[in-house]
């Protein structure tokens, strides 16, 4: 690519949003991720300490966990410790979340 070709696909790429628009996003979005599931993890640690179900919470952070883990080993290396993370969480949540429906909330 030369040096007009690598420009005109920057401005197409950015053509609806500047590079700190795109990584405020990023950023705030990760703040989110990162407050939703520490409440998640707050919240299946009450249910567990008051012995009430708590399946369907952990099926979330594990399918969290696993959608993580599989688009790390996907998009940015190609080290196997994400897929089995990923695969061992995806499975697990399954496990969670098929308990859950079979025998209810309580």
């Amino acid at each position: 690519m030369n040096k007009e070709e690598i420009l005109a696909k920057s401005k197409r790429e950015n053509l609806w949003e500047d590079e700190r628009t795109k990584q405020v996003k990023n950023k705030a979005e990760n703040y989110a991720e990162s407050i939703g599931t520490l409440i998640l993890v707050l919240v299946t640690l009450w249910k567990m300490y008051h012995k009430m179900p708590y399946n369907d919470l952990m099926a979330i952070i594990g399918i969290e966990i696993a959608i993580a883990s599989l688009y790390k080993y996907k998009n940015k290396t190609e080290n196997k410790l994400y897929l089995v993370t990923g695969v061992m969480m995806l499975f697990a949540s399954i496990i969670f979340l098929l308990d859950f429906f079979i025998n209810g909330v309580g």
